[in-house]
Order: C-alpha cells, then structure tokens, then sequence
C-alpha cells in the first residue's frame, strides 16, 4: 500500500472498524503508530531492507476496553505500561478498591492526537479514575534514533504511586547477543523464584546469548546497571535503548522461546527489553519506597531513545 508520509492514514481492519494509523519517517525508517490500540508503536520498518523488527499482529487490532483483557486482543509491537504491568489492586488509599489490568491503563482505550508532521507525533489521556493527563511524544532525533517523551500530571489531592515499563516486542529469528553495562548487575526472576542470580547467568543458561528451551519464557529484572542502556545484537541489525537511570532504574527482559501466547498455534519468538522504574510488574510487591510517586499537583517527565542500527 502506498501512503504520504506525515499523513494520517485511514486503514480498515480486518471485520473490525476503521483504525487510524500514524506514519512517521526518517530517510532509514518508517514508524506506525496506532493512537486507538493503546497508543502503541505497531512496528518499526527498515526502508531499505524492508526488514520489520517487532513481532507482527497476531490478531485483528481492536481498542482494548478499559475492562477488557489484553490478552484476548492483539499482543504485538511495543506498548507502555503505566500505572503497573501485571494486573492488580492499586495499593494505596483513596484508589485502593481500583483493579488494574494486565499491562496497565495506557494499553487500553485510545490516545488523542494532539500534534502531527512527518517526524514526531503527540497523544493525550488521561486516566481513569486515577486523576492525572498524560502526555507522549515519538519523534526522531536522527535517522536512526527514536524517542519517546512521557509527562504526567497528578491533578488528584493524593500521591499517584506508579510504574513504568516499555514493552518492545522485538522479533529475534536465530542467534543474538544482549549486551549490557560494564559492572556486576544481578538478576532475579518475575515470578520470583527466591534467587539472586549474577547477570548473565540463570540455572546453568547464559542468558545474554542463549535461549530458553522451546516453548518456554522467562522474565527477569536486572539491576546494578552503571549506565542507562542495554543492547540486543543480531546478525543482521543492533538495537540499542539509551534511558536515564535516575529515572528508571531497572531493566526487565522478557524472553520467548515460542511459549507465548500459551496453548496457540501462533506462538511467536521474541525479547521484550524492558527499561522501567522499579524490578518489578506488580506495585505491592516491594517496599513502597521502591516505587516512584507523582505529588499531588505534581508531574513527572521521563524518556526513552531506541537507536536502531544495521550491521
């Protein structure tokens, strides 16, 4: 299909509805973006090689309801996950009877678009009921290199704890290498399995270079890192996520080995590279000072470059 760069573009899914879908471009890539499927970036495509490097749609997209479980709709590209990530109560008075979905608030309903050219766009939304707006820019900042700006506003009269988790879905075919900091991180398992774990290694697998049994996924959170990126190298390109660790001070990794999503016939392989704000996906499984917070009438600002580069 041929489309205008910087255009919005009407495109009908499949027995669904029409979707709006966002096309920002570089000279080296292409980024679409899909405002009413959670804001997420569908994919991002090489121009040249016409190589896409996050997993495709499993599944006609669909606004995910504010109820609805993410599961039963499309799983692929790269979403945000804000308040939290593994779905739960909201532990703190006076949202604390509030259940939060699997892979958080942002992943369900519909982004606003509130400006558009042919290298950036921005969104708009606000929560429910948590009182706060937030605000997301993707632009380019080179060619290569793409990055996210978040802002949220607290307009409530209570501090809003929160997470935040990138959620890239990043297909990986054969051999690949995740490369990380200089220094000692140290690693332990979602659901934890009681260890503490020396990155790379888990159980006998090291983890930066070799996958799991078939079948099988592993989440982890690595923290100790000295610097804020990571690196996930293939034979073919290398994707590098460059974060400030004052802000988000852990990594998660997700690995799937074709486990995923359970008991399908489209189970798919991927590593998910996770920057985030605290090692965990649940916001009442650690101290509460291990959590960030927004004050009342307060924000917070934070962002995430994506460097995408062919070997």
């Amino acid at each position: 299909m041929k489309t205008n760069p910087g255009k919005r573009l009407r495109v009908q899914q499949i027995q669904v509805k029409e979707f709006e879908l966002l096309q920002i471009e570089s000279s080296d890539l292409v980024v679409e973006i899909l405002p009413d499927v959670g804001g997420k970036i569908a994919q991002i495509r090489n121009k040249v090689s016409g190589r896409e490097y996050f997993v495709p749609p499993q599944r006609p997209y669909r606004t995910i309801p504010v109820e609805g479980d993410w599961l039963q709709h499309d799983t692929s590209g790269m979403d945000d996950c804000f308040p939290n990530v593994a779905a739960g109560q909201y532990p703190d008075a006076p949202w604390s009877s509030l259940r939060l979905p699997d892979l958080g608030e942002w992943t369900h309903g519909a982004w606003k678009v509130i400006a558009l050219d042919k290298r950036a766009v921005t969104m708009k939304r606000s929560g429910t009921p948590l009182p706060y707006t937030a605000i997301k820019t993707t632009r380019f900042l080179s060619e290569r290199t793409l990055e996210s700006t978040y802002l949220v506003h607290n307009h409530g009269e209570a501090p809003i704890r929160y997470l935040w988790s990138a959620h890239p879905l990043i297909s990986v075919e054969g051999e690949y290498e995740v490369i990380l900091p200089p220094g000692k991180p140290h690693l332990r398992t979602f659901p934890s399995d009681g260890g503490s774990y020396s990155w790379p290694m888990w159980k006998g697998t090291d983890l930066s270079r070799n996958f799991l049994p078939s079948g099988k996924t592993l989440k982890v959170f690595v923290s100790g890192l000295s610097e804020g990126w990571c690196v996930l190298r293939q034979p073919t390109n290398s994707l590098r996520l460059t974060f400030d660790l004052n802000q988000i001070p852990a990594l998660g990794i997700w690995f799937n080995n074709y486990g995923f999503p359970a008991d399908s016939e489209k189970c798919f392989r991927c590593i998910a590279l996770e920057p985030c704000t605290s090692p965990t996906d649940l916001l009442d499984e650690l101290a509460p000072d291990a959590y960030q917070s927004i004050p009342p009438g307060g924000s917070v600002h934070w962002s995430l470059q994506m460097e995408i580069s062919p070997h």
